[in-house]
């Protein structure tokens, strides 16, 4: 049964005042040390993305939720770009050709990495697929986004929100972020 707009509209308000704060509280804001990853024409460099907020996805082509993130992904990639969001999506298969038989299905308008080996999987400790860590423009871990479906949607793009808008409401007037 699809759920009113007005529903829907009331859990993203809920979620951008008050699903924040539950959530700085249970993931304390660690730094992110992923280094770099093996990109599609040139290594991923998070340094590079300094001062942006990131969401960093895992994936595998034989996800099925993947296949539901993707959109939602490049939607976000689209919306938020210039507020200073950058999505940057890592692939865990060992066969970077079925990696590339997923993206031929469910394109991606963001950036994507390939870690077969799984290390980068490894050093951030991800525990499900997919997996997205969202990283405030300080470069400190804020949320862990376990899983998808379309019922997290909502709280995701809040998320997104609450880390995007934070820096406008925390510096001065006329100060670059």
């Amino acid at each position: 049964m699809k759920k009113p707009v007005v529903y829907n509209f009331l859990k993203l308000l809920l979620g951008i005042f008050f699903v924040p704060f539950l959530a700085l509280q249970s993931l304390a804001s660690e730094p992110f040390k992923l280094e770099g990853v093996a990109g599609l024409e040139q290594n991923i460099n998070f340094q590079d993305y300094a001062g942006q907020v990131i969401l960093v996805d895992f994936w595998a082509s034989w996800c099925g939720p993947c296949r539901q993130s993707f959109p939602w992904m490049n939607a976000m990639q689209t919306k938020y770009a210039e507020q200073g969001l950058t999505i940057v999506a890592i692939n865990l298969d060992s066969e970077v050709a079925a990696a590339r038989e997923f993206l031929a299905e469910v394109p991606a308008n963001f950036t994507l990495g390939f870690d077969p080996e799984g290390n980068s999987a490894e050093q951030m400790q991800v525990e499900a697929m997919p997996m997205s860590y969202l990283i405030d423009r300080d470069g400190r871990i804020r949320y862990r986004l376990m899983g998808f479906n379309t019922d997290k949607k909502v709280e995701h793009e809040a998320h997104i929100q609450h880390l995007l808008n934070e820096s406008l409401l925390t510096k001065p007037r006329g100060k670059g972020l």
